[in-house]
């Protein structure tokens, strides 16, 4: 385990001095911000990159699965280059995977469009391994989950910021425009972190060096599977995000359909709602972390979350059609703030019970649960859409599902906890 300073263990931050956490927080969220910001590009500027590419508006759910697909290939094979060249300098350099991967969607090629959205995605991966790394070790424990909390709230961020700055730019500059920026605010972070990167990884480079045949050996792309099975505790915590992740995913993939389809909402009214969502599920991340850290719980809290979020579920599939805006509007907040809340709450719960110096390896398989879970429930939801004609039986599948998470995790306390 890479060490950031003779005052720092990996038992996370217990003997960090004064705010030091600050600055690798910071470092952490922006580096999350702007990877998100890069993710939400080929959904953002969709119409205008599948017209000019003459495809099918369609393909932009296309290009969301290879995005995804490149994020777990980092997950599952990620771990030499963390290890060799540390975390920082990992998130520096998915950073530029996702400036180059925005500079190939210049290019008008099917195929290498495909190839640059898969880089854009693998340049996301090491956001959660890496930054759970970083935070682990220099955050308080009393501290960690909402700290993570902050952390993770950068996920709706640069979805935000996607939709503020892109669709000007497009319309004023053009596809190329947006892309350019794009990439120079991914290149322009890389260089505001460096300086931090002394302080958090100062340590040269450690590990052996890196080949093809250790990226792809079998031990390692088990690595993340195997750690995840030698606590008590962390397969049942990681299984119970997998569920709220289903919830998280039909939620985020389908809620504007689901408000203009069955409750008759205009495009830009339920946009607006879906705004509204995304933006309370900033305070709700930071707020779950701060409750959490002030009970004490990081899994009493996650029950509670789970249990709204199958509420705001089921809501959403009983409320008729005739449902007053403002009504659906108090839905809508109510679900960003539990639906889309919990995550930095079960990624720091996750690092607190991982074993000793190997948290990157616990947080690449937890997150690669998570993913398979934003990937397959949004799918299995548009199945069972088509097969009953409606929303209403597979929304209450949802709920259901994420009911059972609640009940899914167990407790753990430091005694617990394997330390091997």
């Amino acid at each position: 385990m890479r060490v950031a300073t003779a005052e720092i263990d990996d038992r996370g931050g217990a003997g960090t001095p004064g705010r030091a956490w600050l600055a690798p927080l910071l470092l952490t969220l922006a580096v999350q911000s702007v990877a998100s910001f890069l993710l939400r590009l080929p959904p953002t500027v969709g119409p205008i990159l599948t017209a000019e590419r003459g495809v099918s508006p369609a393909a932009v759910g296309y290009l969301s699965g290879a995005a995804m697909i490149g994020s777990m290939l980092f997950l599952l094979a990620g771990a030499p280059l963390m290890e060799r060249v540390g975390s920082v300098r990992t998130l520096q350099i998915g950073l530029v995977a996702g400036a180059f991967g925005v500079a190939l969607m210049a290019l008008p090629s099917g195929p290498v469009l495909i190839a640059a959205v898969v880089l854009m995605g693998l340049g996301y991966g090491p956001s959660t391994p890496a930054g759970s790394d970083i935070l682990h070790r220099f955050v308080p424990p009393h501290r960690q989950a909402l700290v993570f909390s902050i952390k993770q709230a950068g996920v709706p961020i640069g979805g935000v910021l996607a939709g503020l700055i892109l669709p000007p730019l497009v319309e004023h500059g053009g596809l190329t425009a947006a892309l350019a920026v794009s990439a120079l605010i991914a290149l322009a972070t890389v260089l505001a972190v460096q300086p931090v990167r002394r302080r958090v990884d100062p340590a040269g480079p450690e590990g052996p060096p890196l080949t093809l045949a250790r990226f792809l050996s079998p031990d390692n792309l088990l690595t993340p599977i195997l750690v995840l099975r030698s606590t008590p505790g962390l397969v049942r915590l990681a299984l119970s995000g997998l569920m709220l992740a289903v919830s998280q995913g039909v939620w985020i993939a389908f809620l504007v359909t689901i408000l203009v389809d069955r409750f008759g909402l205009g495009l830009i009214a339920a946009g607006g709602l879906f705004a509204i969502m995304q933006t309370a599920g900033i305070v709700g991340r930071i707020g779950l972390g701060w409750i959490a850290d002030r009970i004490g719980s990081g899994t009493l809290t996650l029950r509670v979350a789970a249990g709204l979020s199958a509420a705001c579920t089921l809501a959403l599939a009983l409320l008729p059609a005739t449902t007053p805006i403002p009504l659906v509007a108090m839905l809508c907040t109510l679900a960003g703030a539990t639906v889309t809340g919990w995550n930095g709450v079960q990624i720091a719960e996750v690092a607190r019970i991982s074993p000793r110096g190997r948290v990157r390896e616990t947080a690449a398989g937890a997150t690669l649960l998570l993913f398979t879970g934003y990937v397959l429930g949004p799918m299995a939801f548009a199945l069972a859409v088509s097969a009953t004609h409606g929303y209403a039986g597979p929304l209450l599948a949802v709920a259901l599902l994420t009911a059972v998470s609640a009940l899914v995790p167990r407790g753990t306390t430091g005694a617990d906890v394997s330390r091997p």
